[in-house]
């Protein structure tokens, strides 16, 4: 079998249900140069990720490659407990956020599509955004009380992770969800989802920053130079180290972070039920880290 995706696409949350399965698969990192090539076109003629291969089959669409993963391996029971009610609710809310949520993003990634002039840009990014905090607030609320969107884990649970990292990374944001930002901690300490995020985001080192990055530091720099402190919330999803007064290196925990920059240091905050943690690094090893795409800001 084989998974064809794109580091920071929606193909992440097959990844995701490949390694919660167990199903031997290959990754294999498509860009936006080889979805445009006559061999992958013949595979899915959108020219969008994902696509799977399983022997002679190919299927494209992230619905019907859930779905067909989730009924490849019945005993892992990702579209619910078997009857037809659970896998209704699974269906109901993988339909919401595949028509719904992943739509309403278009517009923040794509604004040409939408406008014949740029001067609207910020105008259309700003009531896209509302939007999709709106469809958060309605995610937010479904998670109060259950540690997984329909109650147990299913194939809706990736695309939504997939959905909030995207929020974190346009501006979106999570702040005053408290239901979603424990529901991406959760994620982000589960092994399966830690293997696909490693294989997407390391599989091939960055040849440059990730888009958005050389403004977002541009920006800091200034407020820094100005010594003018500034809090913010980021993603870790790569090797973060700092050094602690033993000397010894230690991890900056991967998941959402506060992120406090200021001109002496960058210190990152991170909880959970039972703990809270804190670390410091020099600004100069932030910039970097943020450059490598070990860290995505929401700035």
């Amino acid at each position: 079998m084989k998974l064809y995706y794109m580091a920071g696409a929606s193909s992440l949350a097959p990844h995701i249900v490949l390694e919660w399965t167990g199903q031997a698969y290959e990754a294999i990192r498509a860009d936006r140069q080889s979805i445009r090539s006559p061999k992958f076109l013949s595979l899915n003629p959108s020219g969008v990720v994902p696509a799977l291969v399983h022997d002679d089959f190919t299927l494209t669409e992230n619905v019907a490659i859930l779905g067909y993963l989730s009924d490849l391996h019945p005993l892992a029971q990702l579209s619910g407990d078997g009857s037809l009610r659970t896998r209704a609710e699974v269906m109901r809310w993988l339909g919401f956020l595949n028509s719904d949520v992943h739509k309403a993003f278009r517009p923040i990634f794509y604004p040409e599509r939408f406008l014949p002039s740029e001067d609207l840009a910020s105008e259309l990014g700003a009531a896209a955004r509302g939007q999709v905090r709106e469809y958060l607030k309605r995610l937010d609320a479904q998670l109060q009380g259950r540690d997984w969107l329909t109650g147990q884990r299913s194939i809706a649970d990736p695309y939504l992770f997939v959905m909030l990292r995207w929020a974190v990374g346009t501006k979106v944001g999570l702040h005053g969800f408290d239901n979603l930002r424990r529901f991406i901690s959760r994620m982000h300490a589960d092994p399966g989802v830690h293997a696909a995020l490693m294989i997407e985001e390391s599989l091939a080192p960055r040849s440059t920053a990730p888009p958005g990055v050389p403004d977002q530091l541009r920006r800091l720099d200034a407020r820094v130079r100005e010594d003018r402190p500034t809090t913010l919330e980021g993603e870790v999803i790569g090797t973060v180290e700092y050094s602690e007064g033993d000397g010894a290196p230690r991890e900056v925990r991967r998941g959402l972070v506060e992120i406090e920059v200021s001109r002496m240091d960058t210190v990152f905050s991170w909880s959970d039920e039972n703990y809270r943690g804190q670390a410091a690094i020099p600004f100069q090893n932030f910039t970097r880290y943020v450059s490598d795409g070990a860290i995505r800001l929401d700035y």
